[in-house]
């Protein structure tokens, strides 16, 4: 992995209604040292997170500057460093359409990972806090919480130039500030390519399909191998590739999940991004209201623990012990 280019700014509106205004650099951040590890920091929060979308640029917005400027970098037509400043005056065009008070740093950034560009935008907000200065005095102070990533994108450049993909652009915006979300959003002219929970939904499906032909003691062992690659997958921010998958299931017979995969899906597809929620509620199922909660392992049901649809009973077989033990306390009681 290299970092090519890294750069920082700065924009804020100091209070509500007031103009934004940006504080941009000419040079370029050194790509080492503190700046190559607050990059890393973000990146891996920005793989973390479950909030991504992916998607595209939207091609009916004929007037979206940023692709226009991004594929004039790559051309080498303009220098990184304009690129990005460019790209942070279009930001506060954007903004200005709304009154929200705000500071931030902005982290542009292009690494090459396995000769494949990358390109990174990082919204940076500081944290108050307070600290010991040197006269041994209690200061105010800020600093930087990587893991807590409100507003991000990524574009796989090649991707974007080479292949008709509905996904090289990825997104994070929070879900709590609509005006900073959909400034975010314009600034990238930014369209959805990808129904998650849709895709997910399907592939568990195929996935419960492929089990009912595996002996019974098997099920259990190849769905957990299944969860845990794709779960991992998603920890990187990494798509759940058939081939990988079908390789590690019965290496014996490396294509025959990845064959069942493909002849199932109504649009077939090598790979996949999953829905992390989709994901937990196939390993587990629960449900609480003011009085009780139930969570339970996917592998029960059906078994140990039965669902009556008609009377809206669940019947459980199979009690832990230290559920028995408070039960029969309070009975003898």
């Amino acid at each position: 992995m290299t970092l090519q280019h890294c750069i920082i700014h700065h924009i804020e509106r100091t209070v509500p209604g007031a103009d934004v205004t940006t504080t941009l650099r000419d040079q370029e951040n050194n790509s080492a040292g503190s700046a190559y590890s607050l990059f890393e920091q973000l990146k891996q929060s920005y793989q973390r997170s479950s909030q991504k979308q992916y998607g595209h640029f939207d091609r009916e917005l004929s007037d979206n500057p940023v692709p226009g400027w991004l594929k004039e970098q790559q051309q080498g037509k303009s220098p990184f460093p304009r690129t990005s400043q460019r790209i942070l005056e279009q930001l506060q065009q954007k903004m200005g359409e709304n009154d929200e008070a705000f500071s931030a740093h902005i982290m542009i950034a292009l690494e090459t990972v396995m000769e494949q560009e990358q390109l990174y935008i990082f919204w940076i907000n500081h944290v108050e806090s307070t600290h010991i200065d040197n006269s041994i005095e209690v200061a105010p102070t800020a600093y930087i919480d990587s893991n807590k990533l409100q507003y991000g994108a990524r574009v796989y450049i090649e991707e974007w130039l080479e292949q008709d993909s509905q996904k090289y652009l990825s997104i994070i915006t929070s879900r709590g500030n609509k005006n900073l979300s959909d400034a975010f959003n314009g600034l990238l002219g930014f369209s959805t390519g990808l129904d998650l929970v849709e895709e997910t939904s399907e592939f568990l499906t195929i996935v419960d399909q492929y089990a009912e032909s595996l002996p019974e003691e098997k099920i259990s062992d190849y769905k957990g191998k299944i969860l845990d690659y794709c779960v991992e997958q998603d920890k990187h921010g990494a798509p759940v590739v058939f081939e990988d998958i079908s390789t590690q299931l019965n290496e014996d017979q490396p294509k025959d999940f990845s064959t069942f995969i493909s002849a199932r899906q109504e649009t077939p597809k090598t790979e996949i991004y999953t829905d992390r929620s989709s994901l937990k509620r196939y390993v587990r199922y629960f449900g609480r209201d003011k009085n009780m909660s139930i969570s339970f392992s996917a592998d029960m049901f059906g078994q140990d623990i039965i669902y009556d649809e008609a009377s809206g009973t669940l019947t459980i077989k199979q009690l832990p012990k230290s559920l028995k033990q408070q039960l029969k306390s309070s009975s003898s009681n």
